[in-house]
């Protein structure tokens, strides 16, 4: 009985009600997970002057490719922590006994003769006159052909193009090295070896990054003050320091200037399918406007899906 009064119920919604009764049912559809949710704990506190690596897996699978006499680039936003996961790539390499040249950017000769300092490579001839920077060059491919060593770079984006041309020909000969930049371009060495983009923190992690400046600068902060100097954080743990400062400062912030991305593209296909959906409708119930409607909307959308799936990643997303 109560089937049958649902059955005549339906039958009285027009097809757009319908649509969106089955549109409406599927969101609210529950979802169901198959690991067990957990209390959050409380933040750790590290040692003053210790710091934590939360990029655990990052660290493995960089230090992974390196060996394997790979290249790897991992790109993220300004403070979204590749300096501290450069820094512990090296001691990681540097405690299994390899020899690693850690630079920073400036002008190509003083690059030039840092590496030459690390890996111990003399940077003046037998005359007591300095190489020049082609000799440096040279002397530095020499020695990495015959000795493994690594090369990491760091905000590798601000070197000068022709320095970065040079470490396509060492990537061309084999030589191990792991660079990091900002929005790196799509030319020279960094269209050459894989990229690793890194993500923004969990907010477990910004939190106990928080509790930890905090705790250096002696301010206690309420969970309400926590949860607010998160938001403007946004996942970028110099941020999350930053932000304590602010507060320590007693500085009124609004807004953020951290960078949250949002892919559209399942959206898009969403659209698509509804207006697919609105077309099959207005087919089995003759409407010809609707069939009509539905039908350019779904090509329109998919095909503005299609566009996108092509373009690089960071068109997909909006900010």
């Amino acid at each position: 009985m109560l089937a049958t009064g649902i059955g005549i119920a339906i039958a009285g919604l027009n097809p757009l009600s319908l649509a969106a009764l089955g549109i409406s049912a599927v969101l609210s559809f529950p979802k169901f997970s198959s690991k067990n949710e957990t209390e959050p704990t409380e933040p750790e506190i590290t040692a003053p002057g210790e710091f934590k690596i939360y990029r655990q897996a990052e660290l493995n699978r960089t230090t992974a490719s390196l060996l394997a006499n790979g290249a790897i680039l991992i790109a993220g936003e300004d403070g979204s922590g590749k300096s501290v996961l450069a820094a512990a790539v090296v001691e990681k390499l540097q405690n299994d006994g390899f020899t690693v040249a850690f630079i920073e950017p400036a002008t190509p000769k003083q690059m030039l003769l840092e590496i030459a300092h690390q890996f111990d490579i003399a940077t003046e001839d037998l005359e007591g006159k300095s190489l020049t920077a082609d000799k440096l060059k040279r002397a530095i491919a020499t020695f990495l052909e015959e000795n493994t060593a690594f090369l990491v770079l760091d905000d590798a984006h601000c070197c000068d193009a022709k320095f970065r041309m040079w470490l396509k020909h060492l990537r061309r000969n084999g030589v191990p090295m792991l660079l990091l930049a900002t929005d790196p371009p799509r030319t020279d060495i960094f269209i050459n070896i894989p990229r690793i983009e890194l993500k923004p923190l969990p907010e477990y992690a910004i939190r106990e990054i928080m509790v930890q400046a905090a705790a250096e600068r002696e301010i206690n902060l309420k969970p309400s003050e926590l949860a607010k100097l998160q938001e403007r954080a946004g996942g970028n743990p110099m941020l999350a320091a930053r932000a304590v400062d602010e507060e320590y400062l007693g500085l009124e912030i609004e807004g953020a200037d951290h960078r949250r991305y949002f892919d559209i593209t399942p959206l898009i296909l969403l659209a698509g399918i509804v207006f697919v959906i609105m077309r099959f409708i207005g087919l089995g119930t003759s409407d010809q406007a609707l069939y009509i409607f539905g039908g350019i909307a779904a090509a329109i959308f998919l095909g503005l899906s299609r566009l996108l799936y092509n373009l690089p990643r960071e068109s997909q997303r909006i900010r």
